[in-house]
């Protein structure tokens, strides 16, 4: 992806989980994978709905240099992990949605089985990430194994992460995350709801 094209749409979608109210102050942070090794993630402190596209920050994925200057986002470790670990990965989103954090702050399981569409835009299973500092390459350890199958986790007392083959793919994750993390909090309110039949998640997940 060329770096203009790139650097804009990284603006593009750090304002549409803005506006959707996907992210909220300075908090979360977009990554994207870039020709040459390299990734383009949003920098530390900034809005995500006030991004500018030429202080976006360059990171060699290999040796983690910082290219062109600029404090890049925190969580910088996991957004590598990603881009080391899975070659299909051209994206990460990571946010600190409403109804994802409620569920996080409980440490309770998304649960994707609710409905059909959640089941093929998030996958069978959202890993619970146990807590781990922010910031820590501990963090990105700790997501573990999950990470090699994943598309979408829920971190404990912190937030969500959402990967695609792009920042596209990605968005809609998390915006289908906290979809089913808002459906689960109302119905638990009204005395809950089963997931589908296993037969039907089985038939759901096939047609993939």
């Amino acid at each position: 992806m060329k770096d203009e094209k790139a650097r804009k749409e990284l603006v593009h979608y750090g304002k549409l989980l803005y506006e959707k109210g996907l992210v909220s102050g300075l908090a979360g942070n977009i990554s994207l994978r870039m020709e040459g090794g390299r990734m383009l993630i949003t920098p530390s402190g900034v809005c995500k709905g006030m991004l500018e596209a030429e202080k976006l920050v360059e990171i060699d994925i290999a040796t983690e240099e910082v290219e062109g200057g600029g404090r890049p986002s925190i969580e910088t470790p996991f957004h590598l992990a990603f881009y080391r670990g899975r070659p299909d990965v051209g994206a990460v989103v990571h946010t600190h949605p409403e109804f994802c954090t409620v569920l996080a702050l409980a440490s309770e399981r998304l649960r994707p089985a609710l409905t059909p569409e959640s089941l093929l835009y998030l996958g069978k299973e959202i890993p619970l990430i146990p807590y781990t500092t922010p910031g820590t390459e501990d963090l990105a350890r700790s997501i573990g194994e999950p990470m090699s199958w994943s598309n979408a986790y829920l971190l404990e007392k912190h937030g969500a992460i959402t990967v695609g083959r792009d920042v596209r793919e990605a968005f809609h994750r998390m915006e289908a995350m906290e979809f089913l993390a808002k459906l689960q909090y109302r119905v638990n309110l009204i005395g809950g709801a089963a997931d589908l039949p296993q037969n039907e998640v089985a038939r759901i997940m096939r047609s993939k």
